[in-house]
């Protein structure tokens, strides 16, 4: 669901919740320039480790606090 708030330093501008737990707070999306791949980042609470709400390509989380966690994530199928 598209957002655009701020939230402290960033600005989200979608979120989405996983019918596995996650809910995703997307901050930023765009394509390298070298492929027309999009990647996606953004901060989790509760991820799951099978994929996000916006792709499950190239999945990656990063633990930083309790049940918080930073993600990336690309659309390349």
């Amino acid at each position: 669901m598209t957002l655009n708030r701020k939230l402290g330093f960033y600005t989200v501008d979608e979120y989405a919740t996983d019918h596995r737990g996650g809910i995703y707070y997307r901050i930023y999306s765009g394509g390298s320039g070298i492929s027309p791949d999009t990647t996606s980042y953004g901060f989790v609470y509760q991820p799951n480790r099978k994929g996000s709400s916006f792709s499950a390509a190239n999945y990656q989380v990063f633990h930083l606090d309790e049940n918080w966690y930073w993600f990336r994530v690309s659309n390349d199928w």
